[in-house]
């Protein structure tokens, strides 16, 4: 009889903890997003950025993860959103650069175009070349770095520029090298693109956008801004200006035509995910002209290279932004069908590729 109950005992205790491992097995993708919040709200609780969104989809292991943190708004502590709207800076440069690798499929212009042939009285027209103004190697100085035209934005923050008025700061100093000798990252180059763009098309930049890539992608919440200093719908509070200075709001500070091209459009991290997916995977040029974007990379530093208005960083490709009061990263890897977007409501020292970085190296090592 004893030996009887001690084996029903133990058949129940056996059974007991049978059914609470049922219950609750081990859930890798939790354990994976979990390390990931960790990571993330440690920038919240030891930094000065207010708040932090970040999306991680990793397709093969079946994550589709969403970070909020930290506010929205300063002033009356809104919590981050992930649907809001946010203003993406330089990963504009990659519709621009798309748009234009389009219309050389098309015919209607090439890479090794010179600058002459669209704007003869530029300074070197010449020498520079279309390719030299996507893979940031054309010497054009960088006007956003003239000290002089940063004291006029400073006293005229709401000035609506064209850009031929930016160009003309960009030229108003001498060549950083011989065009196509180094790298140089220089928001000039954008937007002589943008420039080009329109005078091949007939069309503004912000046309050729809407028509070639947010229409057929169904992206009703991306677009360049090409004048004023709002955006459309709800959106967080922008904060700072490359230094923390407390209740720094720079959302409507600057008219964006300072940067039209080069850094004006706004978006949502769900509607980048599937403009850098298609941007990364294929879709939005043909085969031939996929592989010369992705392979015609000058590489910077390890796992960092730069060519035709792409980063590479590892397995990954797309952009990163920086506008007064916003940063951001936008990245999509082919190899391990992950899709990564964080954005900052700060523009202070550090930025999203931190972020990114060690998410990356915490998912799939330091090669990624």
């Amino acid at each position: 009889m004893r030996k009887g109950i001690r084996y029903l005992l133990t058949l129940s205790v056996f059974i007991a903890l049978a059914s609470c491992r049922k219950e609750t097995p081990w859930n890798e993708n939790l354990a994976t997003t979990d390390q990931l919040r960790f990571i993330a709200d440690s920038i919240i609780q030891t930094t000065k950025v207010p708040g932090i969104v970040a999306l991680v989809v990793d397709k093969k292991r079946g994550i589709n993860w969403m970070y909020t943190g930290g506010v929205a708004n300063l002033s009356d502590k809104t919590p981050m959103n992930g649907g809001y709207v946010f203003r993406i800076g330089s990963n504009t440069k990659t519709f621009v650069g798309t748009v234009l690798l389009q219309l050389v499929e098309e015919g209607k212009m090439s890479l090794d175009d010179k600058v002459s042939k669209y704007f003869p009285n530029y300074p070197k027209a010449d020498a520079v070349t279309v390719a030299m103004l996507c893979n940031m190697t054309s010497g054009i100085p960088d006007y956003t770095r003239n000290a002089l035209w940063g004291n006029v934005m400073e006293a005229t923050p709401a000035k609506r520029w064209t850009p031929q008025e930016l160009m003309t700061w960009a030229f108003s100093e001498n060549f950083l090298f011989e065009p196509g000798s180094e790298f140089r990252y220089s928001n000039s180059n954008t937007i002589l693109l943008g420039m080009i763009i329109e005078k091949v098309t007939g069309n503004s930049l912000e046309t050729e956008i809407r028509q070639r890539i947010t229409q057929p992608l169904q992206l009703t919440q991306t677009a360049l801004i090409t004048s004023g200093t709002g955006f459309p719908g709800p959106h967080t509070r922008g904060y700072y200006e490359g230094s923390f200075v407390a209740g720094n709001d720079q959302t409507e500070q600057y008219d964006y035509s300072y940067i039209w091209a080069a850094g004006s459009a706004y978006s949502t991290p769900r509607e980048l995910q599937r403009y850098v997916e298609a941007l990364v995977s294929g879709e939005l040029l043909s085969p031939a002209m996929q592989r010369k974007r992705l392979e015609t990379m000058r590489e910077l530093a390890p796992r960092l290279a730069y060519g035709l208005g792409l980063f590479r960083r590892g397995s990954f490709y797309g952009h990163n932004g920086t506008v007064t009061g916003y940063t951001s990263s936008m990245y999509h890897s082919n190899l391990h069908d992950c899709t990564v977007i964080i954005y900052f409501n700060s523009m202070l020292e550090l930025h999203p590729d931190y972020l990114f970085e060690r998410f990356m190296s915490m998912l799939y090592g330091s090669g990624y």
